[in-house]
C-alpha cells in the first residue's frame, strides 16, 4: 500500500504562511537527517534543505485505520 501524506486544514494554513514547499516536506519524511519519536508517538524529522535552512516536520501515522497515511501536524524552516 503506497504512503499517503495528508495535510489537515491547520497545517495547510501554516504551509502557506511559512512559504513551505511540499516537496521539501516529503523529502524530510522520506530521507530525514534526524528522526525521533516524541510525545505520544508523534515523529519529529529534520532535513537540511540548503545552507540557510533546515526543515523540521512533526507528523504521526494514522493507526486507527489499516492505512499507510501520514498526517502532518506542523512544519517550519529552522536556521542551521
Amino acid at each position: 500500500m503506497p504512503l499517503r501524506i495528508k495535510f489537515p486544514p491547520h497545517c495547510q494554513e501554516r504551509i502557506a504562511e511559512r512559504s513551505l514547499q511540499i516537496e521539501h516536506i516529503k523529502k524530510a519524511i522520506n530521507e530525514p537527517d534526524l528522526q525521533k519519536v516524541v510525545f505520544q508517538g508523534r515523529v519529529l524529522v529534520r532535513k537540511k534543505i540548503d545552507e540557510k535552512r533546515v526543515l523540521e516536520v512533526v507528523y504521526f501515522k494514522d493507526g486507527f485505520r489499516d492505512t499507510n497515511d501520514i498526517i502532518i501536524i506542523t512544519a517550519i524552516y529552522l536556521k542551521p
